[in-house]
């Protein structure tokens, strides 16, 4: 693997171990990340390294101990922050992963360090609890296993083509459904839109058949596409009930939105089998969800 597949590895095993709620990815595109790649509810921190597999016992234990010690530092460098992003979270252990542990005197190493961030007295560590710690993916074994799966696999399922008929037959036969994509689009539009109305009903079936196949072919990654979904649906809940405008830049936010969400996983679809994610699940919301907006 290179450093960022690594990394990606980690996380789709972590956030399968841990689950989706339970699980944040740090960023680091706006001005780093603060030495840490991922963190959980229970406490934990995350950094991931790979290290070069050529190079001597010597040379690899200095790199592994150099990465610990310079990513511990920043704990303390941007503890105010880190605080902030934490919120409540108190940090019982701090782990860097790695493919392999090949040495004891990393064991020694990171007992060491512990003492030191301890010494800091920093708001967010547990300083009882408190460990520093190597681990490999043999720590999580059905996480592992998921992660293996999904990284060896890509997704294609075609999108189906949707007939007149298939969406007056849906639409006789959902009736609360289709009562809500009236009144949202209504609310959205300020009348009556025929065009918006329709695209969500064919979106709504594209999506619906899209997951019916990938649950059947794909249940590991049907369950990880579902886990975000269900968190991006009740985050669209919330924004209706805050907006006070409902309008086309609402749903172009709702879908670029939906977008970022299921970016993550965009390794592992082909082109076409990524495109109905984002507006799929926006029709899903439109149609399945009967709160009113606001102003209804």
């Amino acid at each position: 693997m290179t450093e960022k597949e690594w990394e990606r590895f980690c996380e789709i095993m972590l956030r399968y171990h841990f689950g989706q709620k339970n699980f944040w990815k740090v960023p680091d595109e706006d001005q780093g990340d603060y030495g840490i790649e991922f963190y959980t509810a229970d406490g934990t921190i995350f950094q991931c390294y790979l290290p070069d597999p050529t190079v001597d016992m010597k040379n690899y234990k200095k790199k592994i101990q150099k990465k610990i010690n310079d990513d511990l530092k920043k704990l303390d460098t941007y503890q105010n922050d880190i605080a902030d992003m934490l919120d409540d979270i108190i940090i019982k252990q701090w782990v860097l992963m790695t493919p392999q542990n090949k040495s004891k005197e990393l064991i020694k190493y990171c007992n060491k360090k512990k003492k030191e961030v301890l010494a800091k007295n920093l708001s967010f560590i547990d300083n009882k609890a408190f460990q520093v710690r190597v681990e490999t993916a043999d720590t999580f074994p059905e996480g592992k296993l998921f992660a293996h799966n999904i990284c060896l696999r890509t997704i294609d399922i075609p999108l189906a083509t949707v007939s007149q008929d298939e969406k007056e037959a849906w639409q006789e036969g959902n009736s609360e459904f289709t009562g809500n994509i009236d009144r949202k689009t209504k609310a959205i539009f300020g009348m009556d839109n025929s065009r918006f109305k329709d695209e969500i009903v064919t979106k709504y079936i594209q999506i619906e058949q899209f997951l019916d196949r990938l649950r059947e072919d794909f249940p590991d990654i049907y369950n990880l596409i579902e886990d975000s979904a269900r968190a991006q649906l009740e985050s669209m809940q919330q924004s209706s009930i805050l907006e006070d405008n409902f309008d086309k830049e609402f749903i172009k936010r709702i879908v670029s939105e939906n977008k970022e969400t299921f970016d993550k996983y965009s390794d592992h679809f082909s082109d076409s089998s990524k495109q109905p994610l984002p507006f799929g699940y926006l029709s899903k919301w439109i149609a399945e969800c009967y709160m009113d907006f606001v102003d209804v």
